[in-house]
């Protein structure tokens, strides 16, 4: 059990001072920032600058940058081919009593994953990689299989460092996918081809049960990061909606994220989400940080033109009830990027947007409405020419350009 002193309490087996426990709070919060790197994300992440936590150099070194070495140096066999070495890797790495050895060999694992995922994606020849290169058939999904119930094992059984690694590495695989259609992702975590992944999801779900905070805020994005495999499984998908009511703020913006994952591939979870997160925002008891971590749900409600289009309007609706300059800059962003996979849903949004601009409002509200502009205009779904567009705005802000 891990008690309100952090500082004077053992966590998994290892003194957790102040510093360890704000560079943990960091390294969670970069996790799912950079993960969820867009247009709404980046704007609104902007809005919640927390200021002035020092970062320990030392655990930066061990756990926040990724192994050395180059992405350019691609691997001359196949990745099917080079499984078992990585498997093997990976083992001595789990097994070493190095300081940091753990942790930095799943990291590196964690590039050789995402490698794959591409090298399946990218593969239109209709010939696996792994025939190619000579390897047995079914022996590469085999040896992909017992990698991530290997890494599953560890984030169940290993200390905070190690469970920061192993979702650090599926976030990475993940981030790589971003802009993608997720339906259409054939990559290694793809449910065709993980084949035990109830084991894995057991595995996690252990951990949310029995973990502190912390470790269910982990559970939560690494799930978000499995949504491929984890999206249908009805134990996974009540989990993470019930969490999004959590009386823990973490744990409610851990949910978020994982909510939006599975939002871009589920349409039934999508619509259940829709009505969640708006009503979350609504509410005087959710405090800020979760409101924008529910407000970067809403672009991620695109499984479906219909649910682009009922998410858009409910947004369109609730902007009236807002009070909050926060909230509501939040979510004309949220919505604009909602709008623009759409393009009749942009062309309104545009119109909504000028319209809005007209309407006495403060600079920061006024400077949003710009930026949300620009980012249409900058993605060829603005119906008007920039000229018009400048005129416009020339009353409001001065330095403000389309271009």
């Amino acid at each position: 059990m891990v008690g309100s002193d952090l500082d004077t309490n053992k966590v998994d087996g290892c003194v957790t001072t102040d510093v360890q426990h704000s560079y943990l709070r960091h390294m969670i919060d970069s996790i799912m920032s950079e993960t969820s790197s867009s247009f709404a994300a980046t704007f609104i992440q902007g809005s919640l600058q927390e200021g002035g936590e020092r970062r320990n150099t030392d655990l930066e070194m061990s756990l926040a940058h990724e192994p050395m070495g180059t992405r350019e140096s691609a691997v001359q066999n196949s990745c099917a081919a080079s499984a078992m070495e990585w498997s093997i890797q990976l083992e001595k790495g789990l097994r070493s009593s190095k300081p940091g050895a753990p942790a930095q060999a799943i990291l590196q694992l964690g590039r050789h994953l995402e490698q794959w995922s591409r090298e399946l994606e990218s593969d239109k020849s209709g010939i696996a990689p792994n025939v190619i290169s000579g390897v047995v058939p079914g022996e590469a999904r085999l040896f992909a299989n017992a990698i991530l119930l290997r890494l599953a094992g560890a984030f169940k059984g290993g200390d905070k460092e190690i469970k920061v690694s192993v979702v650090k590495a599926f976030s990475n695989e993940r981030r790589h996918r971003n802009g993608q259609k997720h339906r259409e992702c054939k990559g290694l975590l793809s449910k065709e081809r993980v084949a035990n992944h109830l084991e894995l999801l057991n595995q996690v779900r252990y951990v949310f049960q029995n973990g502190d905070s912390e470790s269910k805020e982990l559970a939560l994005i690494l799930l978000g990061c499995w949504a491929e495999f984890a999206h249908d499984n009805a134990q996974i998908r009540y989990l993470i909606l019930s969490s999004l009511v959590s009386s823990d703020p973490h744990v409610a913006k851990a949910a978020c994220f994982a909510a939006g994952c599975f939002s871009e591939i589920s349409d039934d979870f999508a619509l259940i989400t829709l009505h969640m997160v708006y009503n979350m925002m609504s509410l005087s008891t959710v405090s800020l940080p979760v409101k924008l971590a529910a407000a970067q749900v809403v672009p991620k409600l695109r499984s479906t033109f219909e649910n682009i289009y009922k998410a858009y309007q409910a947004g369109v609706r609730f902007l009236s009830s807002i009070l909050d300059e926060d909230v509501l800059v939040a979510v004309l962003s949220s919505l604009t990027e909602l709008s623009s996979l759409y393009s009749p849903i942009a062309e309104i949004q545009v119109n909504f947007l000028i319209s809005f601009l007209k309407r006495e409002r403060t600079s920061r509200v006024q400077e949003a409405i710009l930026r949300c502009l620009q980012f249409l205009f900058q993605k060829g779904l603005c119906q008007y020419p920039a000229e018009y567009l400048s005129s416009i705005t020339q009353q409001y802000n001065h330095n403000f350009t389309f271009n």
